[in-house]
């Protein structure tokens, strides 16, 4: 098994309607189907870390028929029992639920488990709360299944995220979790100010820390790993906690994203 790494950064907002307070944000993405003992060390790593905030990115679980979605449905139940968090789906989820012919009712009894739990469940929504005196509007994204399509990139704009979930909350600090990270640039565009991706698996290989394969089938993927500035606003693309069929991490350990978020006034 790959070790498991925490990868921190630091991000100032500038909200004067808010106090001068810091918020540690937690990112799990891509658990796939992680072992009882890849879950245990992801567990006491939180407990290390201490977040206020856990954002889950999707793909807990290996969307493929007839595979079971116990073990990322007993590790999303053990991590919301400690923390409060905000899942989003990715697009094995996805299509799980967009595909019922070929998924059954799998993608229906996942989500009906998962609401179930203490969390919050976004699918093309948002929801806005105050954690520890800072006011986040958290949005789950889903883009369309084509827009996962390998080797072509399709079209897909500022407009289509706005259309899918509305407008940013400006008044708040605003995280959109959107699990692919190839739209980074038209994700903010929309108005994110923190933005948390995974898909990418860390670019399975990272070469001088750069990506070498996107799981899009692309070389050096532009926003395969880390983070992208812009102005204020930035995406977080993490390597995931798991990985799937290609079993292979060359110089690109699981990791746990933390973004510690400071308001400055």
């Amino acid at each position: 098994m790959s070790r498991l790494c925490v990868k921190t950064y630091d991000q100032l907002v500038h909200k004067s309607s808010m106090p001068a307070v810091s918020v540690r944000l937690a990112f799990l993405t891509d658990y796939h189907n992680g072992s009882p003992a890849l879950a245990d060390e992801i567990l006491l790593r939180l407990s290390q870390i201490s977040p206020d905030m856990i954002c889950i990115g999707g793909d807990m679980l290996v969307g493929k028929p007839d595979t079971s979605t116990a073990p990322a449905l007993e590790f999303v139940k053990r991590v919301s029992a400690s923390y409060p968090v905000v899942y989003a789906y990715g697009n094995h989820e996805y299509r799980m639920c967009l595909y019922p012919e070929t998924y059954g009712d799998a993608g229906q009894r996942y989500e009906e488990a998962l609401l179930r739990m203490p969390l919050t469940l976004l699918r093309n929504s948002s929801d806005s709360f105050a954690v520890k005196e800072l006011s986040f509007s958290f949005t789950g994204l889903e883009i369309p299944a084509v827009n996962y399509k390998k080797w072509k990139k399709i079209p897909f704009s500022a407009d289509d995220v706005q259309h899918l979930v509305g407008k940013p909350n400006k008044e708040n600090i605003q995280v959109l979790l959107a699990h692919n990270p190839v739209y980074s640039d038209v994700y903010l565009d929309w108005g994110a100010d923190i933005i948390l991706c995974g898909h990418m698996h860390g670019g399975i290989v990272r070469l001088f820390g750069r990506p070498v394969i996107g799981t899009d089938g692309r070389f050096f993927p532009r926003y395969g790993y880390g983070r992208i500035d812009r102005a204020d606003a930035s995406v977080y693309v993490s390597a995931g906690l798991g990985e799937h069929t290609i079993p292979i991490r060359l110089f690109n350990p699981r990791e746990i994203v933390v973004v510690n978020v400071t308001n400055e006034i």
